[in-house]
């Protein structure tokens, strides 16, 4: 039986398949319309012919109706019974999680996280997800919204979070978190992108920004460090693909701040899969649901 993976963000669906043993990957951009993301769907279903779809999306998924409850980036899908919908359409069985959650799977699966125990996955870009495999099974949680790292507090009266609340690690660690520290130090707006570009050919601004962002990432390591204890940390998403130094300057942080036994045991990596760890997660879940039912 053949499966494939797919990660629908904001603005790229990301997809994953095997033909002829060979895994294939690859994006399409899409815009804000249902049914222009079910036409781009379409077209990848008629290539790859699947018998079992693994869909990662962006925001919370409600288990138990079947809906995406709260998307920042894909507001046009919340309320919708995604599920059901993509089984009527395709009829074929789909599964879906959480893209962060995908990603931890896809990393445990194909990546950084082979063999791992206890693996722990931020995914860093335009907000900040967390997902959690442990002894190889994926913790997404009773209702499907388990490792919101990103809207944990590490500050009460902090910034202001895009999800309406202030202080959570979101606001500091993501491209907006970003975005605002080299503002407050250069009065400058610059994207994201082009800090990191800036930081990348030498800018002093930018790298002092980007180190003071690693502060606040470094935090966040220390406390799923010292909730999980794990032996993985795979750090993905935009934000270290195009800046690796990130993820040294945090562990740099990191060691003067968690308890030195979890430290210890616990590896720091870079995700491998890139920006296709959802679909390749979202392809291994597909492939768990047929070994379920087989």
């Amino acid at each position: 039986m053949s499966v494939l993976g797919i990660d629908i963000g904001g603005t790229f669906i990301k997809f994953c398949g095997k033909e002829k043993n060979e895994i294939k990957t690859g994006k399409i951009s899409t815009g804000n319309d249902i049914n222009k993301v079910i036409s781009e769907l379409e077209k990848i279903m008629k290539n790859f012919q699947p018998d079992v779809l693994g869909i990662g999306v962006a925001g919370l998924y409600d288990k138990k109706t079947g809906k995406l409850t709260h998307s920042p980036n894909i507001k046009f899908l919340e309320g919708l019974p995604l599920k059901r919908l993509l089984e009527e359409r395709f009829n074929i069985p789909v599964i879906i999680e959480n893209d962060a959650s995908a990603a931890a799977f896809g990393e445990y699966c194909y990546g950084a996280g082979k063999n791992s125990k206890i693996l722990v996955c931020f995914t860093l870009g335009t907000g900040l997800g967390g997902g959690l495999v442990i002894n190889g099974n994926l913790i997404s949680g009773v209702s499907g919204s388990a490792m919101e790292i990103g809207h944990t507090t590490i500050d009460i009266e902090g910034w202001h979070c895009h999800c309406g609340r202030k202080g959570c690690l979101e606001s500091y660690v993501s491209s907006y978190g970003l975005e605002r520290m080299y503002f407050m130090l250069t009065d400058k707006k610059l994207s994201s992108t082009e800090i990191i570009t800036l930081a990348n050919e030498g800018n002093t601004e930018a790298m002092k920004a980007i180190e003071e962002f690693s502060k606040y990432l470094s935090t966040g390591l220390m406390n799923v460090i010292h909730t999980f204890n794990p032996d993985v940390v795979v750090i993905g998403g935009g934000i270290p693909q195009h800046y690796p130094a990130v993820i040294s300057l945090a562990v740099s942080s990191l060691k003067n701040k968690a308890f030195s036994l979890p430290f210890r045991d616990c590896q720091i990596k870079k995700a491998e899969l890139g920006e296709f760890s959802g679909a390749f997660g979202a392809m291994a879940l597909a492939e768990r649901l047929i070994d379920e039912s087989s």
